[in-house]
Formats: C-alpha cells, structure tokens, sequence
C-alpha cells in the first residue's frame, strides 16, 4: 500500500472524530496522574509516537527478565498519557456513552486503559533485533495529524502501525491505531456497542477486567 493510500485511510477514520460527543467531565484518577507525572508532555506526534517506540522497546529487552508485570510498570505509565482515553471511550461506546452515568464512564476509561496498557505488556514480550521506524506524517485537518510507522521483526517482516493523534491542551495524544489497515477503533466499537445492546455495561467490563487477568497470567488474548 502507498503512503498515500494509506495517508487517505487514516484521514477516513479522522473523519468518524467529527461525531457529535457527550459531554463528560475529564476525569483524573489520582494514581494514574501520580504514574505519569515524571513522562513529559509530547509537544509534537512524531515525539508522542517516539515515546511509546520507546517505552515498547524498554519493555521487549527486559522481556522474561522482567516478566508480564515488570514490562506493565515500564508501559501502564506512557499509554495513560499518550492515549485519550475520554475520546477513545466516547468513540468506541458509540450512542451508549451518553447513557453511561459520570461514575460508570470514570470506571470505563479507568478499565480501558489498564486493558490498553496490558495488551502492550503482553504481546511486547521479547527483543530480538526488532525495530521501530517513523516514516512519514501528515496532517489531515486542524488538530489532526496521522503519524505512519513501520515495526521490522527480526527475520524481516515489516508491519505497518499508523496512528491518528488529536491535540488537546497543547498535548498530542493517540486516538486510533491502524495495525497492518486494521482500525482499532472500528473494531472496539463494533465489539463494545454488540456487548452493550445484548449483554450491558457490568458485562462489557467484566470481560475486559477478565481479558486483563488473562494477559497477567499469560495467556487470553
């Protein structure tokens, strides 16, 4: 796929954030303020996208040495302030989120981004020459840049990490991530808002909280 085909991609998903939004308060849980309080501001995305590189490649070389709960403490941190969880909620919840009372969306981001930051600790697990690359970004309207990233494994296959970021309060933060032309985004919301209709809001949390088990005890995916 081109960069420019790709860059078209993610300026369609850009458009699914011009969906009206609920109003909701920006909840600040104190020991996730306390966790990245050492993490500086990313003043632009290409240093947004650097910092979680980063943090992924700590992670993998510490591998088994630190196991699942070591590489979670290197991550939890960076993916709390990298990622807007408040839009990535309101966004993949879909009309239910305006349903959800302020403690239920408090309680929902809270789980969605230990869920986020455990899918990373867990799949991120081992180094073997592996390497991140930032190859090009652009944006793609006010406020709105699309960073494109390759992530090279060691026998040579390449895959493609674009992520859309959006800038609030001076800070760019990530709110998709197109892995190999699959939108995160569009696939929590389908997931999230099937699970609301049929089952609701307890359950849907419920299997997050037991995907999270899952990877802290080594499997689930």
């Amino acid at each position: 796929m081109t960069n420019e085909k790709r860059m078209i991609g993610v300026a369609a998903v850009a458009l699914s954030l011009l969906l009206p939004l609920s109003a909701a308060p920006a909840w600040a849980d104190a020991a996730a303020v306390a966790a990245t309080a050492s993490i500086p501001s990313a003043t632009s995305p290409q240093e947004a996208i650097a910092t979680l590189d980063n943090a992924l490649l700590e992670a993998m070389k510490g591998g088994k040495a630190l196991g699942y709960a070591g590489r979670y403490r290197i991550v939890s941190p960076v993916v709390k302030q990298l990622f807007d969880f408040e839009k990535i909620a309101s966004l993949t919840m879909g009309p239910y989120w305006a349903q959800l009372h302020g403690a239920q969306q408090k309680e929902f981001m809270a789980v969605l981004a230990d869920y986020t930051a455990a899918t990373y600790a867990a799949r991120f697990d081992r180094y073997d020459g592996e390497r991140f690359a930032i190859t090009t970004s652009q944006a793609l309207q006010p406020g709105t840049m699309g960073v494109f990233t390759t992530f090279t494994e060691h026998n040579g296959k390449v895959h493609r990490f674009d992520y859309l970021l959006q800038q609030t309060d001076g800070q760019w933060r990530i709110v998709n991530v197109v892995a190999d032309g699959v939108s995160d985004l569009s696939m929590k919301r389908a997931e999230y808002t099937d699970t609301m209709k049929n089952k609701g809001f307890q359950a849907l949390v419920a299997h997050l909280r037991k995907q999270i088990e899952g990877y802290a005890r080594g499997g689930g995916q």
